[in-house]
């Protein structure tokens, strides 16, 4: 996201982990450190949310009229509204790892056309130095995805930036609304519906999927799909997606693909990262599950 690289020139701090060659959507993120220090002034290009991850922090801001002096702990969290000028923004303590998520207006757009709401990223407060467990945990798994690349980061990405979008709206604007009031006891897909969607999912399984195209099939808003997919299925949709590449990539190893080309098939940004998550999951590498497979004469649904 090109945007969201020119937001980040501002910062001074050294970049642990970027999402940048990911194709995520609908929003990017960095891990970075930052020293002692002033950050430049700017124009925000995208809503940012920052995430403490790791030390501790003191920070004097000036930005849209408000004065602040945030003094952060382990997932104390900052806003800065796309459009906000932010005036001046001094680090008085070193921050070991601070999580840098770019939102882009793509969540607030769906949101407004799902519901025919005027919900917009210009009613997100400018604020820091708060805490909230949702939040947190989203990034949480933004960071989990960019410390180990999965074959269904996008569509997981894709689905954490809906529910930051929707969680800033209900709870940091000037709205004060939910647009999707959350209801126990979720009902999930009826049987037709989702025959319709793992249809879509295993014939569309080396091409890019995102949650519009999974709704569509079900014929539902993005907004309420993944709740009742999950509802359905015990599993996310990317969790879900994420298994039937996994079987893909096994059985593309055993009819003899290059590694790369399983790689590239199922979606992975490198090589590395691929044969990183394929490890992760069957605790072998490609190459190992191959020779074990073709020596054994195992099944690939039955091998781990």
């Amino acid at each position: 996201m090109r945007g969201a690289r020119h937001d980040s020139e501002r910062y001074t701090g050294g970049v642990i982990l970027s999402s940048a060659g990911r194709h995520w959507r609908g929003l990017s993120a960095e891990l970075r450190s930052h020293g002692v220090g002033e950050i430049p002034s700017y124009v925000a290009s995208f809503t940012q949310i920052a995430v403490l991850i790791r030390g501790a922090s003191v920070v004097l801001r000036r930005s849209g009229g408000i004065r602040q002096r945030t003094v952060g702990i382990q997932g104390t969290i900052g806003l800065c509204p796309m459009g906000v000028h932010e005036d001046s923004t001094y680090v008085m303590h070193d921050i070991d790892e601070m999580l840098h998520i770019y939102l882009t207006p793509v969540p607030f757009a769906a949101l407004a056309k799902h519901t025919s709401g005027d919900f917009s990223a210009a009613s997100v407060r400018n604020d820091a130095g708060f805490h909230d467990p949702l939040i947190e945990t989203i990034a949480g798994e933004i960071l989990g995805e960019l410390q180990l690349e999965t074959s269904c980061g996008d569509i997981l990405i894709e689905t954490l930036a809906d529910a930051l979008a929707v969680r800033l709206l209900n709870n940091y604007s000037s709205l004060n609304l939910n647009p999707f009031p959350v209801t126990r006891g979720s009902r999930g897909l009826d049987p037709r519906r989702l025959q319709r969607v793992v249809e879509y999912i295993r014939a569309n399984l080396a091409k890019e999927i995102t949650v519009e195209e999974l709704a569509a099939a079900a014929s539902l808003s993005r907004f309420h799909f993944s709740r009742m997919f999950k509802a359905s299925t015990g599993q996310s949709p990317s969790r879900f997606i994420g298994q039937q590449r996994l079987h893909l990539a096994k059985s593309l190893l055993v009819a003899g693909k290059s590694i790369a080309d399983v790689a590239h098939i199922c979606r992975f940004s490198s090589e590395s990262n691929f044969v990183r998550s394929f490890r992760r999951a069957t605790g072998r590498t490609p190459g190992q599950y191959r020779s074990l497979v073709r020596d054994r004469s195992v099944p690939v649904s039955s091998s781990s």
